[in-house]
Order: C-alpha cells, then structure tokens, then sequence
C-alpha cells in the first residue's frame, strides 16, 4: 500500500475519532457553549483530507 494511502486511512479514522470525542462545554457570557460544532467540522475536514489523499494517485516523471 502506497504511503498516501496509509496516511488518508489514517486521516479518516482520526476523523471518526474526533467526531465520537465528547468533551464537555463552557459556559461563557451567553449562556453554555457546546463544542458539538466544532468537533463536527474538525471531523469533516480531517474525514475530507483523508478520502483526497486515499483517492489520489502520484504521477511518476514530469
């Protein structure tokens, strides 16, 4: 296995990692913040990369 494929395999299960992560909020000026937003975000991205970087191939000599 090529070593993109290793590192998008592993970007995506970070993703699944960080979004099962439960972390409690704070509670700010307004009221309780919950950090369920960003979890959700941080996991997509890193879930996106991972599929990219799975996904592309490596063209040999330009």
């Amino acid at each position: 296995m090529k070593i993109n494929k290793k590192i998008g395999i592993l970007m995506i299960l970070l993703g699944v990692l960080v979004l099962f992560y439960k972390r409690a909020g704070f509670y700010g000026f307004g009221g309780y913040v919950d950090k369920s937003w960003e979890n959700i975000i941080i996991s997509l991205i890193l879930i996106i990369i991972g599929i990219i970087l799975f996904k592309r191939k490596i063209k040999k000599g330009l």
